[in-house]
């Protein structure tokens, strides 16, 4: 199980045989989208990928020459160059660190495979369509009622209350909890998970399925760590629902400037109903209170009642004190960060 005292680890040193090693072209969108400056080091990971060796950058894999230098674990070190050509990447070399520091010298496998999952569809969601986690539930004998009620919410009473039970029951917080010495209150869905693996016949098939949405709770606790060791925040979970289909939800703020604003709060949010199709919905929640939202639908009669209920959406927001600024509505599904990229090198818009 992943625990607390993993978290806060140093890094394997990286051996130094990076003379010669070919340099990364940046594309200028997302050099300007990751915010890179001349001069700056940026941090990368040596990750296996099959049979292949791959730097990961921000969770994205990039192929590069050098990779087979080093071995998965090992951290390389960038350094941004800007010229009249563009944005390039130049691995540089350093010392290995002396630095000792809590918790282990190096990252096990299990770390590593959660630092640097893929991107990929939630599992979590296809997990608990509806009526799917309900099921699985029943499986837990006396248990299962509560259990429902403590994890199953319903679509129709949807409330701020109900959201944040929801993540408090995430699975994002059990060991933080038990780090403080604090006792969590019933189960959580990651403990949930767990509870089923132990009770089902080794050869089940849907044991897999279960092991990888443990892996998704425990990759997206270690990104809320990462987040918060930079002073941002980053909490990513999905909610279950009785009657519909589950939300992915993703709360993310930028790093606190005490010289500047407040920063903003962006909350993601995505649902593939059966009445309604795939929904896709970002808001951004400003210091001000003012909100900016795009919505997309791919459905074309499901972006026009979403534009239609635009006056509607504007007047329940001032009841909690937000001004709706701007609404888009685009008849189309959102964007992949991984479109538009092709090619030996590339780095990729991972913006939110």
């Amino acid at each position: 199980m992943l625990g607390p005292e993993l978290i806060n680890f140093t890094a394997r040193p990286t051996p130094i045989f990076l003379e010669g090693s070919v340099a990364i072209q940046v594309a200028a969108q997302a050099a300007k989208d990751l915010g890179l400056k001349d001069g700056q080091i940026v941090q990368a990971v040596i990750a296996a990928r099959g049979d292949m060796l791959k730097l990961v950058l921000n969770k994205r894999e990039l192929d590069w020459p050098g990779a087979g230098r080093f071995k998965p674990g090992d951290q390389i070190e960038l350094r941004v160059k800007v010229s009249p050509l563009g944005h390039t990447l130049v691995p540089v070399a350093r010392a290995a660190s002396t630095a000792v520091s809590a918790g282990p010298t190096s990252l096990s496998p299990r770390l590593l495979s959660l630092l640097h999952r893929p991107d990929q569809p939630s599992v979590l969601a296809t997990l608990m369509r509806q009526g799917g986690l309900d099921s699985l539930l029943g499986q837990l004998g006396s248990d299962a009622a509560q259990l429902r009620l403590t994890l199953l919410h319903s679509m129709v009473r949807l409330s701020p209350e109900v959201i944040r039970r929801g993540l408090a029951n995430s699975g994002l917080f059990g060991e933080a909890l038990l780090g403080a010495g604090a006792v969590p209150s019933g189960l959580d869905l990651k403990q949930t998970l767990r509870a089923l693996l132990r009770l089902l016949p080794a050869k089940s098939p849907i044991i897999g399925e279960l092991e990888r949405a443990v892996d998704e709770i425990e990759g997206r606790q270690l990104e809320s760590v990462q987040a918060q060791q930079v002073r941002e925040a980053s909490y990513s979970f999905v909610m279950p629902f009785v009657d519909a289909n589950p939300v992915a939800i993703e709360f993310r703020r930028g790093p606190i400037n005490r010289l500047s604003d407040a920063a903003d709060w962006v909350i993601n949010l995505h649902t593939d109903s059966e009445a309604l199709g795939e929904l896709w919905l970002k808001t951004t929640l400003k210091s001000a209170g003012s909100i900016e939202m795009t919505m997309w639908a791919p459905r074309p009669g499901v972006a026009q009642m979403a534009e239609n209920a635009a006056s509607e959406l504007e007047f329940e927001l001032k009841r909690f004190g937000l001004t709706l600024v701007k609404l888009s509505v685009l008849n189309a599904p959102r964007p992949s960060s991984r479109e538009g990229v092709a090619g030996s090198g590339q780095m990729v818009d991972i913006s939110t």
